[in-house]
């Protein structure tokens, strides 16, 4: 029994005994409530104060009745909460419920199912990233070690639909199921894919057959962390320098390069421009790799420099992080430099 069950357990044996209590004397005492309050009181602490009514037998043997079930509980009760003192628990449990509010005030949040090695790499990126997300495991030692260092975690396995509606699933952005088994895997995209029709799932899949399991259960999209090891393996020993290119691509001494997507709004910098016009790497210094265009959801790579961008393109990117926000708030630079030159 974890430490949030042993209190509830205990303040409902107290209500318990209290209304239990309450009753029996009012109706062998022939008293109020408010006498039968008192008389449950002093009963139960065996603090000795004088009795309210006439006593019967009946009524002497209920308060031998009271006096052992209140030592019981009382007893119980204070082990309990020394010994949670003791262990820590108490901050703990203040902890929980502090992170309880903050999961329960997440919106468009992103849910990683499991703690394994592959979900260390997720939640390290999601960090580094400052994305909003919550970790589920039934690993108690990932448990406190989240918890310590400010993760939002929940307790449980996400195969469980009470434990997915504790991590907000329907109001979540994404999910990423990790899990070292594939059938836990299947059931846990099943599960968020019923509870949430909009989510975008991805899962990983542990066998070569796992992939259209996952896929016909709801995924969105799989990934087989070793089919991606081997390839890139064989990929090294085969064409060496490709793949020697595209390290240094991504990463240029000190400075480290990444893939950004950036999206067209309405009234945007990039609305209605085409790549000339846009001038994206005279000025920012990011390279334009290709471009997801909204009409038919298609990818175009290196695309043509009289391409005109339409509102809901995504522009896949390769630059800094600096480079990116530029291009993001661009028109807002732009705006800001016209209203100084009016001034």
């Amino acid at each position: 029994m974890d430490e949030k069950r042993k209190l509830k357990f205990t303040f409902y044996s107290f209500a318990f005994l209290l209304i239990f209590g309450m009753i029996g004397y009012k109706f062998l005492l022939d008293v109020d409530y408010i006498d039968a309050f008192y008389m449950t009181v002093i009963t139960i602490s065996t603090v000795g104060f004088g009795e309210i009514g006439t006593t019967s037998n009946a009524s002497e043997m209920f308060s031998v009745l009271m006096i052992f079930l209140g030592v019981g509980i009382v007893g119980y009760a204070f082990s309990t909460v020394v010994a949670m003192f003791v262990e820590g628990k108490v901050g703990d449990l203040w902890k929980g419920s502090k992170m309880d509010r903050k999961i329960s005030a997440l919106n468009d949040h992103y849910i990683i199912c499991g703690s394994g090695e592959l979900a260390e790499v997720i939640i390290n990126k999601f960090i580094h990233e400052e994305m909003a997300f919550v970790v589920i495991t039934d690993n108690r030692e990932d448990l406190d070690d989240y918890s310590h260092h400010d993760i939002l975690v929940v307790e449980g396995h996400s195969t469980e639909e009470s434990v997915l509606e504790h991590a907000g699933i329907d109001r979540a952005k994404g999910l990423l199921a990790t899990l070292d088994s594939e059938v836990d895997n299947i059931v846990t995209v099943l599960t968020a894919r019923n509870m949430n029709k909009d989510i975008y799932i991805i899962a990983n899949s542990v066998s070569k057959s796992g992939n259209d399991k996952l896929l016909k259960v709801g995924a969105d999209k799989t990934l087989s962390a070793v089919e991606i090891s081997g390839k890139r393996m064989a990929s090294l020993m085969i064409k060496p320098n490709i793949m020697s290119f595209l390290d240094v691509v991504t990463r240029i001494g000190d400075v480290e390069l990444d893939l950004e997507e950036v999206m067209v709004y309405p009234g945007s910098y990039l609305e209605n421009k085409n790549l000339i016009e846009a001038e994206i790497p005279g000025k920012t210094g990011l390279v334009v790799l290709a471009i997801k265009k909204k009409e038919d959801g298609k990818m175009l790579f290196n695309p043509p420099v009289d391409y005109t961008f339409q509102i809901g393109d995504v522009l896949i990117v390769l630059g800094r992080g600096e480079q990116v926000d530029k291009l993001r708030h661009l028109g807002d630079e732009i705006k800001d430099d016209i209203k100084t030159e009016g001034k």
